[in-house]
């Protein structure tokens, strides 16, 4: 039996990775609350116990790039003092992006927390994987905030017309293969330093668009079932569904 800390439990990742793991019978979800980052005995027990902790928690954004910057690696400087006082050796999975080469705080944290994160595994015998992760969406993603299909989705859901700023190519990768992927990284099926998970699709930015206008017509509309002819497009329609209001 794995015992799987999530630091950020409550956020949309974290909340569905925890629901995930919930239903499997070889893990155990390690309770995390927000709190530990300051109160280092209750961060310093919460590392004792994990055999593996993914650690989501940052802030993605803030118009202070300092703040955002400090407070990322701070999160990270305060785990890793963790780990290194309670002498743990855990299998820590950072989560990262596929834009983490971009310019800009949110990013360059990224990056060096990586970095802390190297230092401490080869220091410790700990283990360290960086998850590079494509754009994920499914169901009661935040609108403006996670990615492009859940704002998508909350606006025609409401009969609202999103405005399509870059028609550019998307990579996507829906929750539940996320979920996966991380399952599979913590049970040693996939052994790597970085791992970028497969992505469910890449699609652009007005085929997005055009699906879920579909979606809204048929099933809203007119009652219909969509006809879903592939994983992205069942991924879709299940994801906006969650934001169809129901009297």
């Amino acid at each position: 039996m794995l015992k799987v800390g999530i630091t950020g439990q409550t956020g949309f990742i974290g909340s569905h990775l925890a629901e995930f793991f919930r239903i499997q019978d070889d893990v155990e979800t390690v309770p995390f609350i927000r709190d530990y980052f300051a109160d280092s005995a209750g961060l310093e027990n919460f590392v004792f116990r994990c055999d593996v902790i993914i650690h989501l928690a940052a802030m993605s954004r803030c118009p202070d790039g300092k703040l955002l910057y400090e407070t990322n690696t701070g999160l990270d400087k305060k785990l890793i003092a963790a780990l290194k006082k309670s002498g743990s050796r855990a299998h820590v999975i950072f989560a990262s992006t596929t834009h983490e080469n971009r310019e800009g705080e949110y990013y360059a944290s990224k990056r060096d927390g990586q970095k802390l994160f190297r230092e401490w595994a080869d220091e410790s015998g700990g283990k360290f994987t960086a998850m590079v992760m494509p754009n994920t969406f499914g169901p009661y993603g935040k609108p403006y905030f996670n990615s492009v299909v859940s704002t998508f989705c909350y606006k025609v859901a409401r009969n609202e017309q999103p405005e399509i700023i870059v028609d550019a190519p998307v990579e996507l990768i829906y929750i539940n293969s996320l979920c996966r992927e991380f399952y599979r990284v913590l049970k040693g099926e996939v052994n790597a330093a970085v791992y970028t998970p497969p992505a469910t699709a890449t699609k652009k930015v007005s085929e997005i668009l055009n699906l879920l206008l579909e979606f809204r017509e048929l099933y809203v509309e007119r009652g219909l079932i969509p006809g879903l002819k592939d994983e992205f497009e069942f991924a879709l329609f299940n994801t906006f569904h969650s934001y169809i209001q129901h009297d």
